[in-house]
């Protein structure tokens, strides 16, 4: 049986895309989210100095992660100082901070290196940190170390932001495909929403319907998340889509039904699989 969890939330300014704080009850951290305008407005929070980890978040116009940069703060708030300084890509932070006696440096940098590993095996978006810390996670910490990101993940999760990997816990029979025009792709629905899994082809000669769609794979193209191999488009992170049809038309270009372009493995199709 499922453990309910309860998270209680400040919006700081009133709006709630403004400042928030976050906090399970019984927890010694507090998340909070800071858009990167409110930056100066959110020093003046209670508890924002302490140590902890931050990601720096560039959210797309869907309001999915496009880019990430995972680092650690001994002075919360304060660090952020520095990239707003000298980076450009974000537009906002949040940051995960606790009293000295929870998170010691040792427990810091740890869970440092371990989010940037988690990050980067996600595939779900470019992230910004080119070499994980040298640091050595000591074997007494590592379940210290797994639980917090734990907790991380899940207040991530509800803030609209996945971490896990896409395909771990994937089967083979619940993978989808398409493979019309020569290209083959893979997803996964969930009954909300689609997504496009890493390793997957891109039909980039043709233009999607939409044009967000065909600004999306430059942008991509540009960043190095898709690359072209031997003449084919591939993807290299996993994307996210409201629907099945927005899914297939960035794959495949023009307009599509992904209630019938998306197929299992025993040929059935999305539409088959939902809603018959």
């Amino acid at each position: 049986m499922a453990i309910s969890k309860k998270l209680e939330t400040i919006y700081h300014n009133g709006q709630p895309d403004g400042i928030r704080s976050i906090r399970r009850r019984l927890s010694t951290m507090t998340t909070y989210v800071i858009p990167r305008p409110l930056l100066s407005e959110a020093k003046n929070i209670s508890g924002i100095h302490r140590p902890g980890i931050y990601y720096l978040i560039h959210e797309n116009d869907t309001n999915k992660i496009a880019q990430l940069y995972i680092g650690q703060t001994r002075n919360g708030i304060a660090r952020l100082d520095d990239h707003n300084r000298s980076k450009d890509f974000w537009n906002k932070a949040i940051m995960f901070l606790a009293e000295s006696k929870t998170f010691t440096l040792d427990m810091i940098s740890g869970l440092e290196k371990f989010a940037i590993i988690k990050a980067q095996e996600s595939k779900r978006y470019k992230v910004e940190n080119t070499v994980i810390p040298k640091y050595e996670i000591d074997e007494y910490d590592f379940a210290a170390v797994e639980e917090i990101y734990d907790e991380i993940q899940f207040i991530m999760a509800t803030q609209g932001y996945k971490l896990d990997d896409a395909k771990a816990a994937l089967s083979e029979a619940e993978i989808l495909h398409t493979t019309r025009n020569g290209i083959a792709a893979f997803g996964v629905y969930d009954g909300e929403k689609f997504e496009v899994l890493e390793g997957s082809q891109i039909h980039m000669e043709k233009p999607a319907r939409l044009p967000r769609y065909n600004r999306q794979r430059e942008d991509l193209l540009s960043k190095q998340s898709i690359v072209e191999s031997e003449g084919r488009y591939i993807l290299k992170i996993t994307l996210e889509f409201n629907t099945p049809s927005g899914a297939s038309d960035f794959v495949l270009g023009g307009s599509t039904n992904g209630w019938t372009e998306w197929k299992n493995k025993d040929g059935k199709t999305l539409d088959e699989l939902y809603r018959k």
